[in-house]
């Protein structure tokens, strides 16, 4: 979740946050305890093995001259090989740390790339349009080795927009550095706000869809584009404050405009360039001239 402030409390403001909540209503699955009785087993039986060793060496000990020898001597030819049975019991002993780590390593690597290939089919064909076969054909995984990592598609629909939500966290991390001057604002919109690359071709196939009261991502990505506007209208805000726009100029109104044109050119970039025979028109630039016509100087 984001926060104006840089946080992961809330989506932009805090109120709006909690009036589209798409969280709000799910109910939550309590886990039933059960009562497990202890099973003997060979690591109890070693381990009570010990308690009796421990026993035979103290009465020995007793019947000896010298206690001190009596204790090395129980020591080493008592108790090392029971500690030795109870180590060779334990499974994390059997299994290389080494490997585990490469194991969990592995498996992150798949997740992304899973969520890789879920990006580029959701942009491309929208929610609706890409099936988890699709998906995992993309990236070279088996049907159940997806679901072993996303048990069903709108959980994966979940981490993609989880991904978006960080790309937009970064973008309000980045606010104070953006506000510096508009040079920074015209660089960032050939960058992380481009509109003919990901996250943005996603953000704008996603946001067409959600029109749709049933999609499962409607809250969660209404949200997300109030987040950029909001991330927008208070550089643009810094700007006002500074001269560095037209008079009459509403932030407001012109962070809404600007993101609502980058999600259009990204749309457009994949339909009307294709019928286009000059190479004109190309999204940075058109985004830029527009945003220019409302700087002062």
């Amino acid at each position: 979740m984001l926060s104006p402030e840089g946080g992961v409390s809330g989506q932009g403001p805090a109120p709006l946050a909690l009036s589209l909540s798409d969280r709000a209503g799910e109910e939550s699955h309590d886990a039933r305890s059960t009562a497990a009785a202890v099973t003997p087993g060979p690591l109890w039986g070693a381990v009570r093995s010990l308690d009796s060793l421990d026993a035979a060496v103290q009465e020995a000990s007793r019947t000896e001259a010298d206690d001190a020898a009596v204790d090395s001597d129980t020591a080493g030819d008592g108790l090392g090989p029971a500690v030795k049975t109870v180590g060779s019991l334990d499974p994390a002993a059997e299994e290389p740390e080494a490997k585990v780590t490469a194991e969990t390593t592995q498996g992150a690597a798949r997740r992304e790339q899973i969520l890789d290939g879920a990006s580029v089919l959701f942009a491309e064909r929208g929610y609706h349009g890409s099936s988890l076969r699709e998906i995992s054909r993309s990236v070279a995984i088996s049907h159940p080795g997806m679901l072993h990592h996303f048990s069903s598609k709108p959980a994966l629909l979940d981490a993609v927009i989880d991904r978006l939500e960080a790309h937009a966290q970064g973008l309000l991390d980045s606010v104070e550095a953006l506000s510096t001057s508009p040079a920074q604002l015209l660089a960032a919109l050939a960058g992380p706000w481009h509109p003919g690359r990901p996250p943005i071709t996603l953000i704008a196939t996603l946001s067409a869809e959600i029109v749709d009261p049933e999609h499962p991502g409607r809250y969660r990505m209404s949200r997300l584009r109030l987040v950029h506007e909001h991330i927008l209208k208070q550089v643009l805000a810094a700007y006002a404050e500074r001269g560095l726009l037209t008079p009459g100029t509403d932030p407001v109104f012109l962070s809404r405009a600007v993101f609502s044109l980058l999600l259009s050119l990204a749309v457009r970039e994949r339909s009307v360039r294709a019928l286009q025979s000059s190479s004109g028109g190309e999204p940075v630039e058109d985004v830029r001239t527009f945003v220019q016509h409302f700087l002062n100087g």
